[in-house]
């Protein structure tokens, strides 16, 4: 019985640690604004096309939006498919472009959730001309909410200098049966 309880104690305390990454101060450093969603949308969402690179994605939009912004009067709104039981339950949506962030530490994201899901978050930047893939340390549960995330690349810093492509990416295990979204604006990076 004992075995069980501390079982139980480590599980929330490590799901406790999750929640604990999302709305922290941000790290100290320069920041750099990316993208706002203010001048146009660069980015577009993996969809039918992507699946010969391996599973179903869910995701089918990414469109500037009205309805929510953490800064300025625009954001982006990520949507998906429903999320049956025969669904993959993974989406993404990416901005290619050859970019410069040398120096690069973090990347923030203000998200918003208006659905009574909460969605399984990580962030990846694909760089160099090998495409080396740089995922952040951790996933992040993006509960129903406002919430700014903070996302750890300083293991790969030395890559950063030549990103070809930044995605949002998620990979989530609840069913939820008809189509939703999720936003995201301000995204920024700190050196």
């Amino acid at each position: 019985m004992k075995k069980i309880f501390l079982g139980l104690i480590i599980l929330l305390a490590a799901y406790a640690g999750v929640y604990a990454q999302v709305d922290s101060e941000l790290p100290p450093g320069e920041v750099v604004l990316f993208d706002g969603f203010e001048k146009g949308n660069y980015w577009i969402w993996a969809g039918f096309d992507y699946d010969q690179w391996g599973v179903h994605k869910i995701s089918d939009g990414a469109n500037i939006s009205k309805d929510w912004a953490s800064e300025g009067s625009h954001s982006l709104e990520l949507t998906m498919e429903p999320m049956d039981a025969a669904s993959s339950k993974s989406a993404v949506w990416f901005y290619d472009g050859v970019n410069d962030l040398s120096g690069a530490k973090y990347l923030v994201v203000d998200f918003y959730n208006p659905e009574n899901y909460t969605y399984n978050i990580v962030a990846v930047m694909q760089a160099t001309n090998e495409w080396k893939w740089c995922q952040a340390s951790q996933n992040y549960l993006i509960p129903k909410g406002k919430h700014t995330v903070v996302f750890d690349f300083r293991e790969h810093t030395e890559f950063l200098s030549d990103v070809k492509r930044i995605s949002i990416n998620s990979d989530n295990w609840e069913l939820y049966p008809k189509e939703s979204h999720i936003y995201i604006d301000n995204i920024r990076y700190i050196k």
